[in-house]
Order: structure tokens, then sequence, then C-alpha cells
């Protein structure tokens, strides 16, 4: 009886183990971000933030990865790359992020690549295209933009097209490779180039805006951080007087910002995502899907979907790596995905080749905020 009882005890022990090992929530596949959730950067932030909770939500509302739930971490970096660095080293320590993405601008990217390869996990989708992002030696960063020049060629040749052979180059300190890859590809344009500074208090921008009036430009070009422009969205509109009636920009954390300021001018811009106001990819209408279920229309933005699109494609690495996920096998994945389509939004990845995409498209919007291309 005693042994009869014994074995009975056993049995309905594993039972009970199997039963709590069975129900047991699958541990989450953590993905890592750090934006300047406050200060400047907050409202390009937020957009970028919604795109990719977007698809993560539809990621779990689907079952997850392999049975693993997506958990999105992000922390504040108040714009500060010394604070990037020490949030990214947080999300991997502690909260172990397999993945770290979408840093905004060049200073936050260089500082996340930094320190994404000493803790070796890799950086997916960096909001930068600056070279340093590029070289052999960094083998961990995954882009889904080309880099400064291409875009910055681009640009210019569009300005070249429509007539343009004199500007002025507004600029700061906030992405100064980007602003030095500007100035090249205008020259090479034939442009005459007037180049003016810009600070974010109110007295330095409206200086600049003195000095671009009195430069009789035909275009004015703009490569401005997230601190500028907010000091610039608080002045009066009668400061932006007797600016050209042309404006252009690069692609930038904040495109969606310029093309809200200028409303009244003709603005020409780069972007390396499809427009997410034309619907005829089905990317952009799945975006639009899942914003609407999910999210909110902050992530119907040009920053919320290329952060849509890099989640896009981490997931469908997560996929291929296998339930055992770790940094390196997550590279890897990424390396062999070979030309991955997401919804007419084509990337290619080798061993050789860690930017996705050479992507440019030029958009112009008319002084009555049509979109006219």
């Amino acid at each position: 009886m005693m042994k009869h009882g014994l074995r009975l005890f056993l049995a309905l022990t594993v039972l009970l183990c199997a039963g709590i090992t069975a129900g047991a929530t699958p541990e989450p596949v953590v993905i890592g971000q750090s934006l300047p959730l406050t200060g400047a950067g907050f409202s390009v932030a937020n957009r970028v933030l919604a795109g990719a909770k977007a698809h993560v939500a539809r990621v779990n509302a689907s079952g997850g990865i392999l049975g693993r739930p997506v958990e999105l971490v992000t922390l504040d970096d108040g714009g500060d790359p010394k604070r990037v660095a020490a949030n990214v080293r947080t999300l991997v320590r502690l909260h172990k992020a397999t993945v770290i993405v979408n840093c905004l601008g060049e200073p936050a990217c260089l500082a996340a690549a930094e320190t994404t390869a000493e803790l070796r996990v890799p950086l997916v989708g960096p909001m930068s295209g600056a070279l340093a992002l590029r070289s052999r030696e960094v083998r961990h960063v995954f882009s889904l933009r080309p880099e400064d020049d291409r875009e910055a060629d681009a640009l210019a040749r569009q300005l070249h097209a429509i007539g343009i052979s004199r500007v002025v180059l507004l600029a700061d300190e906030a992405e100064p490779a980007r602003t030095l890859a500007l100035a090249a590809a205008l020259r090479r344009a034939g442009m005459q180039i007037t180049r003016l500074k810009a600070e974010a208090q109110p007295a330095s921008i409206e200086a600049a805006f003195r000095g671009i009036a009195q430069a009789a430009s035909q275009a004015l070009v703009l490569s401005l951080g997230n601190e500028v422009l907010e000091t610039l969205a608080r002045l009066p509109v009668a400061a932006r007087e007797g600016i050209p009636s042309t404006i252009a920009t690069l692609s930038s954390a904040g495109l969606t910002q310029v093309t809200h300021l200028f409303r009244d001018r003709m603005i020409g811009y780069t972007s390396v995502v499809p427009n997410p106001e034309v619907t005829h990819l089905p990317i952009v209408r799945e975006l639009s899907r899942d914003a609407d279920a999910y999210i909110g229309p902050e992530a119907l933005s040009f920053e919320g979907l290329e952060s849509y699109l890099t989640l896009r494609l981490c997931t469908e690495a997560l996929r291929r790596t296998g339930p055992h996920v770790d940094g390196q096998r997550l590279g890897e994945a990424i390396e062999n995905l070979g030309t991955l389509d997401l919804g007419g939004f084509r990337l290619t990845f080798g061993r050789e080749r860690h930017h996705g995409s050479d992507y440019v498209e030029i958009g112009m919007r008319a002084r009555d905020g049509r979109l006219l291309r």
C-alpha cells in the first residue's frame, strides 16, 4: 500500500508540473529602442514609436514569433547621445533585448552603434545615412536607407532640373556629416551656395532668416535638427518673411515637421520610404490598417513608416533565427535574407551588404499643401 501510494503521489506530481509548464507564458522576444521621448525630439520620437508599436501589436495579435510574444521596450534619451549609450546597455543587460532599433540622427546612431558592438547585438534601422555606420568593420549594423551622399545627390539634381542655381544652405550642428554631403552635392550640381548657421535660440534663427532674405537666392536648403526646428516653430510667421518660395530638405527625423512649418512654400524633399499618403503599395495599406486597429494616426508619417518597416524586418529575421535567439544568430539571419519584399518595398541583404535599400524618392508639396509627387 505504501509503495502504491508513493507511485500515485509521484504520478500526480508529474502531471501537476506538466500542467504548470503547459500553462506558463512563453518568454517574450525583447526588442529595444532609445528615443528622445522628452525634449525637442518628442514629436518625432512619438511618430517613430507609433510605427513600431503598430507592427508589434499586429504580430502579437497573430500569435507572436514562434509562439513567443514580442515585447518592445523604449527608453527615453532626451536627445543626448550619452544617454543613448546608457540606455542601450540597460536594454541589453537588464531587459535582455536581442536587438536595438530606430536610433534618430547621426550622433545618437553613432553612440548606439558603438555600444551595440560592445554588447554583441545588432543595430537595425538607424535613421541616419552616415558613412561611419557603413564601414566594413561595422558588421553588426543593418540599415534600411541609403547613404547621405546618394540622397543629397538626388536632391541637388532635382533642384538643378527645375532651374535652381543659387541657394542658401541653412544648417546647424545636429548632423555635420550630412550637411557636408549636402553641400558637396550642391556644388557638384553647379550651385552657387550661401551658407548660414543656426542655433536653437530665437535671436540666432531670426538673424539667419534676415540673412536669407538678403541673399536673393532661388531656394532655401535646410539641414536642421529637432532643437532648431522646435525653436523655429515657436517664432511668429513674420520671422520667415522674405525667404525664397522654394524650400528643399533631405529626409530627416524632422521631415514631417518641416512640411508643416513651410506650408506656404513649395517644398521639395527626399524620402527614403514611400509616401504614407499614397496608398498604392500594400505596405502603406498595411500600416494604415494596423495604425487604425492598434495605435492611431501618429504612425501614418514618413518616420512611422520607416519604423514600421524596421520592425517588419526584425520580426521576419527573428522567425528565421529559430527558438534560440541571440545577437549573432539574428545578424546571420538578416544577412541570409537575400531579397525581402515587404509589401512592395524591397530590401536586399547579404554578407557584404548591410544596407538593405538604395531607395530615394523626390517629393514635392505645393504652397496650398497639395502633394504634387
